[in-house]
This record gives structure tokens, sequence and C-alpha cells, in this order.
């Protein structure tokens, strides 16, 4: 397997009839399988991990063993809690499933709660208590605040359980402060891919994303340039995807509402069933004007997508 690992929070894939679809979802994992991405299941945004049943995450997660395990990464990012209970629930039943290592997010900033630095450490204390599971932990903004690099390094010292940090939606800045501060040389560090080009130069381990989903072999490329030194053909892919990545951000707040809009244009496994609750797809009008622009960007991986799947592309 490659030395830099590239991981995608994957999405989940419906049915027409709303229930999850296990053999779209073989399908879909496979392509990570293909491209020697590693996979992070049954994620909050772009798995919609909080609109799955105890079942279905469960069911998620033996799946994703099956089609990836020993072949890549199968991990598992369980959806944020506001108690150390849940999560730990959560965690324990990752393990079970025999992912390979299990993100634990710090406590949901749900009713405006922000954990301060004595509660942050103790719901790691209480989440992780006696589990020996390989574990992954993420400072990500969208659970309402960061936490300090400090904090983050801290627990990583007291958890020899942790094997690596998620990074997203933070900058070089913060990279920079958590490399230093981190007393363990084997901690893994996931990075982002709009600081990657820098964050890989000072020590990133490889990328996590959820723009993995559309593009795999794309980022298996950009990692790949990267460990060959080829970093003029690098900043030709990472324009590109940050292309794209601008280009989806108008059907943000997360990515469920872009990612399966992007899954029906290019007919991927599991488009037929779209969004589960809260989400909804958006009008007809607007899923189209998305797949226009979609198949006008230029990028290779999406044209090749398109034509295999008989989609036209429009003229420039």
């Amino acid at each position: 397997m490659p030395s830099l690992t590239c991981l995608c929070r994957t999405a989940t894939t419906f049915g027409k009839n709303g229930e999850l679809d296990e053999e779209a979802f073989r399908r879909f994992l496979q392509r990570f399988v293909d491209a020697k991405l590693g996979v992070y299941l049954a994620s909050a945004g772009s798995g919609e991990g909080h609109a799955l049943k105890w079942e279905e995450i469960r069911r998620v997660y033996e799946i994703g063993v099956e089609v990836c395990k020993g072949k890549v990464q199968v991990n598992a990012n369980p959806p944020e809690q506001n108690t150390a209970r849940m999560s730990r629930e959560h965690t324990l039943l990752a393990i079970a499933a025999g992912v390979d290592v299990v993100n634990v997010y710090g406590p949901a900033s749900w009713h405006g709660f922000k954990p301060n630095e004595l509660e942050f450490k103790s719901y790691y204390d209480d989440v992780l208590r006696g589990i020996s599971h390989p574990i992954a932990i993420a400072p990500n903004p969208v659970m309402g605040y960061t936490p300090s690099p400090a904090w983050i390094a801290d627990v990583a010292r007291k958890h020899t359980q942790v094997v690596s940090v998620n990074l997203s939606g933070v900058g070089t800045d913060y990279f920079i402060e958590l490399k230093q501060r981190l007393t363990r040389s084997d901690v893994e560090i996931y990075v982002p891919f709009p600081d990657s080009f820098n964050m890989l130069q000072l020590g990133g381990t490889g990328l996590v994303s959820m723009e993995g989903n559309i593009l795999p072999r794309t980022f298996r490329r950009y990692i790949d340039l990267y460990e060959q030194g080829q970093y003029h053909e690098q900043s030709l892919i990472y324009a590109d995807v940050n292309r794209f990545i601008r280009y989806t951000r108008p059907w943000h707040s997360s990515a469920p509402r872009w990612l399966k809009m992007a899954m029906r244009t290019l007919k991927i496994p599991g488009w037929e069933g779209g969004l589960r609750e809260p989400y909804r797809m958006p009008p007809e009008e607007e899923v189209r004007k998305f797949a226009d622009g979609l198949l006008r960007l230029g990028l290779p991986e999406i044209e090749e997508q398109a034509r295999a799947a008989g989609v036209p592309i429009p003229a420039p």
C-alpha cells in the first residue's frame, strides 16, 4: 500500500424506498478499494450518520469491513454525541464490527454548549476508559467550537490508543502548533485538502476529505505525485480540486446536498435514493443547474464518469 494514506469520509447509499441500499453500498465502496483510498464510514456530515438507525450504522460498518478490510483502511466515523456515554456506545459498536480505527469527536455543541478544557479532556477520559482499540480524534470546527492544539496534544499524550488526528476546517498555523505540541512521534496527522500543499510538506501523514467520494482516483493521483516529487503536476490537480470545492460551496451547510446531487449527475452507485431528512434534494431546476455546472468544470475524472454513465457533457 502507498506510504501516504488518503482517506474519504464516505456517503451512505439509500434505495428508492429510502432504506439503506446494501448492494449499492458495496459497489460504492469498491470504487475506493480500486483507487486505493481508505474510508471513514457513517460520518455525521457526508455519511448522514445522525439520520441512520442504530442497526443501519452497524450494517454500514459490517459492509465496509466486508468490502475493504485488508485492502484499504476501513475506519468508523461515528456521529458526534453530547454525552460520553453515547459516544462510548457508538465506539464499541464500531469496534465490534471490526473496523481498523474509530474516530471519536469531542462532545457535540448542542444547545450552545462549548466545553472548557476540563470538560473536553474528561470527556475523552470517560469515552476511552478501558478501550485499547486504535482511536482517531478530530478537532472539527463544524462541531460548534475548535479545541486548541494543546488540548488535542494532551489527549493524545494521555491516551496511547490514539493513533491519529484528523484535521478539517483548520489552517496551517493550527497544524504547525499541533505538530510542535505532540510529544508522540507515532501519532499520524491527516490534513484537509485546501491547505494540504503546505501541510504535507510540513509532515502531514495524508489526506482526509469528502470530495474523494466523487474524485477518488484524482485524490490518489494527487498523493502519488507528491510522493514522486512531481510538484508541478500535483499543483495542477490542486487547482482543479479547489475549483471543484468552490463550485460545490453554495450547496453547503454540510456535504450531503452536493454529494447526492453529484452522485445523481454521474450515476454513481446509490444515487437513486437521494437524501435522508432533515436534508432534502433541491428543486429539479436547481439540480439540473448544478449538474450542468459540474460537467462544465473540465475535471477529467468527472468527464470519465459521465461518459461511462452515458451522460452527455455540455459543449464549452
